[in-house]
């Protein structure tokens, strides 16, 4: 089973960042918005006998933690790939929750699929919307005046952006469905969700 945990934003917060997105001039693919989170902690394929034991350790994790307030707010891409709105607020706490997400894991997580830097997956490039990195000059300035990717306008459009403030008070722990959400993404299937209580 393909797992995650997540903080899923509420409606309004979705509500907000739509109109946002609809102001955008580029045509990225935008991630579906029931898909839309901000990961904790991604475990891989784990066999379907050790998620007892993660649901448990999970709900240790809800009771030690208590509600975080955040807010979405700028945008960047990773690469030429993807687009994320960030996350601001009580990003420390966020971290920490992320961390014992990812100490609840029932096998050792490969460092590449380690949380990083909180954010909102919004949209992906399209196929064949991926630049090669563009050639420096001999003073070491880029060439051209073309975006770097597809999504740099989208990026830089909503570098602005400041949504509402808003309280995580749970998570969730969330099944990866590779391939079977809209447009060729993946499907995302809640399996438990925690308040956090702390």
């Amino acid at each position: 089973m393909r797992l995650f945990t997540a903080v899923i934003p509420p409606q309004s917060v979705l509500d907000h960042l739509g109109l946002a997105i609809d102001g955008v001039p580029a045509s990225p693919r935008w991630v579906p918005r029931e898909s839309l989170h901000i990961t904790l902690a991604f475990y891989a394929d784990l066999p379907e006998g050790t998620v007892p034991e993660l649901r448990d350790d999970l709900s240790d994790v809800a009771r030690k933690h208590g509600p975080i307030d955040l807010r979405l707010r700028g945008a960047g891409s990773f690469g030429a790939r993807v687009l994320w709105i960030g996350v601001d607020g009580g990003t420390a706490a966020l971290k920490d929750l992320a961390t014992d997400c990812l100490a609840a894991s029932p096998r050792e997580v490969p460092d590449d699929v380690k949380p990083h830097r909180a954010h909102v997956t919004v949209a992906r490039a399209r196929a064949g919307q991926v630049k090669p990195p563009r050639g420096r000059d001999r003073w070491g300035k880029r060439a051209g005046s073309e975006p770097r990717s597809a999504l740099e306008p989208a990026a830089q459009a909503l570098s602005v952006y400041a949504g509402p403030d808003w309280t995580a008070d749970s998570f969730a722990l969330l099944e990866s469905h590779p391939g079977e959400g809209p447009q060729g993404g993946p499907r995302y299937e809640i399996v438990e969700t925690w308040s956090l209580e702390g």
